[in-house]
């Protein structure tokens, strides 16, 4: 039976410690301002972190949310736009025991933040849960200009986690993401839900006591 020893732990933040947000604020903003149908899936691009779309760019520190929401507002012929922003990192919400689950990793083990996320985002989760105390490090997308489709962020990663990469686990709901972490020598954990987490963590040897 293979033997570990985990030292440091790293979180994904939208679709592990918070919920996925950028899916439901899209619903709520194609209902408050009734974006038609052929325009659904516009919206919905615009909002992705690929390619040159502006969801991407505002994660990487390229354009400014103001500069996000101007670009919305233009290209769906917004009428007031002042509820984008609010609609749209206020959808994100702390998992169920997620933060109970935080608190108790913190008292053995290293706890990094890598994210593919928005300045202000941050800034606004921050003032409204003061997540970040919880955590020893933070990997953000829009400090390194990198994204999670991009090898070199995972690259990154490694300078972040003060152990070997076969030291710590990735933890992402993404797929690709974790594919990405194991690829860079990583353990890595597919998010579902908290409870399959941490039966999931028991298996690397991690004592949480819940």
């Amino acid at each position: 039976m293979k033997k570990y020893n985990i030292k440091t732990l790293v979180f994904d933040l939208g679709g592990v410690y918070f919920t996925k947000g950028t899916i439901l604020a899209i619903e709520k903003i194609i209902d408050m301002y009734e974006i038609k149908n052929k325009n659904r899936h516009l919206l919905r691009t615009f909002f992705r972190d690929g390619d040159k779309n502006e969801g991407n760019l505002v994660r990487l520190g390229l354009i400014t949310m103001d500069e996000f929401e101007e670009k919305l507002i233009s290209k769906f012929n917004i009428a007031d736009g002042n509820h984008i922003r609010n609609l749209w990192f206020g959808s994100y919400i702390p998992n169920y025991k997620m933060e109970a689950l935080i608190n108790e990793l913190g008292k053995k083990y290293r706890l990094v933040v890598f994210s593919g996320n928005i300045r202000e985002r941050i800034e606004f989760l921050e003032k409204r849960y003061n997540f970040t105390e919880k955590f020893d490090d933070f990997v953000y997308s829009f400090d390194y200009q990198k994204n999670k489709n991009d090898i070199e962020f995972y690259r990154e990663l490694l300078n972040h986690i003060d152990c070997d990469p076969s030291e710590a686990i990735l933890i992402d709901d993404e797929r690709k993401s974790v594919i990405y972490g194991q690829s860079v020598g990583l353990n890595s954990i597919i998010y579902f839900y908290t409870d399959h987490l941490i039966n999931e963590l028991k298996k690397y040897e991690i004592q949480i006591d819940l």
